[in-house]
């Protein structure tokens, strides 16, 4: 009896972690886009099978910038000012209780000094952490309230306004708000588990918890416990797919297929009373364990519920055609001849060597400033660097959780700077 308990531990917990590192092993690499332009001469690098620069990868909060390029040409057009209130502009439902809500000023809003917080994955924050133009807080709020501005002031959704000022000007022709098919993303073992699995093991140990108490209470003349088990395992499934499909739709099909090995240990176990009460936590721990001690990263699939265009997170787009909006970022630069040039004037300080402009982050290097936005989504990381008195810049797009710091070593060698390229967020 007891080899036989341990032989089927042994084949679902094989079954589960071969389910989740197979990927890992069999699917095609990680991969990249660089563009790299030095005195007006483009070269792209790519890796990856596939992967050119015309590949799409989400850019996530790269998307801000082209939000606050947008908010400086309606400021060019007369329909903003920079320092006047945002309220008027807002929906109601943006406007809250506190006052300090009619001193918000767009120049607040593309600096992050409003003073709205940075996480809005389980709805919007609309509290204000700190008082407007008092310091500086990384803000993806802020950023919505941008958009709301944005579109109630141009009469277009996001997505149009992008097209009319941004994306058909420049040729941007594979860049957009909304749902589109990018390239494969890769995240780490951990966090795949821990955005797949957490929420499930609440909800079913809650619902068990609940179950118990019922049982007691009834001296469980109604059901069995050990009925009660697949109910609050399924219940636990539903509420942590609807959870995973609003947060991170990416990591939902490796939880189906775990769910669907779990439930078959459910299944096999039925008549085994000590495996069917410890299989579930005994297999969680072990799906936890491993996806903390395995340093490997798996492939996931493309959001499966589209996400809602939002200028905080959602662009997504190519090397090619972020190059052609690095171009125009450098001569907005040399130009300095409308409100555009905002994004290059150091408008508040966040330390000794970073600033933050109207919609862009500015490092103090050894030949002047560099001007730079990075985007961090789950499965993609990017970062690109303007130097404009070199007459450089860098874009680096990664499809991996690890992207980062391959894109910031990436942009150290072909800079020849030490840059750091990094706030508090």
């Amino acid at each position: 009896m007891k080899k036989g308990v341990s032989v089927l531990i042994v084949i679902v917990c094989g079954l589960l972690i071969g389910s989740m590192v197979y990927g890992a092993q069999e699917a095609e690499p990680m991969g990249y886009s660089i563009a790299r332009c030095e005195k007006d001469n483009l070269v792209f690098e790519n890796d990856g099978d596939g992967v050119d620069e015309t590949s799409v990868f989400e850019l996530a909060s790269n998307g801000k910038v082209i939000g606050a390029y947008i908010a400086l040409k309606l400021v060019d057009e007369g329909k903003l000012r920079l320092d006047d209130s945002i309220a008027p502009f807002l929906d109601d439902s943006f406007i809250t209780d506190d006052k300090r809500i009619y001193d918000i000023t767009l120049r607040q809003l593309l600096c992050h000094t409003a003073g709205f917080s940075a996480s809005f994955e389980l709805g919007v924050d609309k509290k204000l952490y700190s008082n407007p133009g008092e310091k500086f807080r990384y803000s993806g709020v802020g950023y919505i309230y941008l958009q709301n501005v944005i579109e109630n002031v141009s009469g277009m959704t996001m997505e149009q306004a992008a097209n009319r000022y941004v994306f058909e000007p420049l040729g941007m022709d594979n860049s957009t708000f909304e749902h589109a098919k990018t390239v494969t993303p890769y995240m780490r073992l951990s966090s795949v588990v821990i955005y797949a699995f957490t929420v499930f093991l609440i909800a079913f140990m809650g619902f068990l918890l609940i179950a118990f108490v019922i049982g007691k209470v009834t001296k469980f003349r109604f059901f069995s416990f050990r009925k009660s088990v697949p109910v609050c395992f399924m219940l636990g499934g539903i509420v942590n797919t609807l959870f995973v499909l609003y947060v991170v739709p990416k990591v939902a099909v490796s939880f189906w297929l775990c769910f669907a090995v779990m439930g078959l240990f459910l299944f096999l176990a039925q008549k085994k009373a000590k495996i069917f009460y410890a299989g579930i936590p005994i297999v969680m721990i072990v799906v936890f364990i491993l996806g903390f001690a395995a340093p490997v990263s798996v492939p996931v699939t493309n959001d499966i519920v589209a996400k809602a265009p939002n200028c905080a997170y959602t662009l997504k787009s190519t090397c090619e055609d972020m190059a052609l909006f690095c171009q125009e970022l450098m001569e907005q630069y040399h130009a300095r001849d409308g409100a555009v040039g905002e994004l290059f004037l150091a408008a508040v300080d966040i330390d000794t060597v970073n600033w933050w402009g109207a919609g862009i982050a500015i490092e103090s290097e050894s030949q002047g400033e560099s001007y730079w936005h990075s985007g961090i989504n789950p499965g993609f990381q990017s970062l690109f660097v303007l130097y404009p008195l070199q007459d450089k810049y860098i874009i680096v797009l990664t499809n991996s959780d690890d992207g980062l710091l391959f894109a910031k070593e990436a942009a150290k060698d072909f800079l020849a700077v030490d840059g750091r390229w990094d706030i508090p967020r």
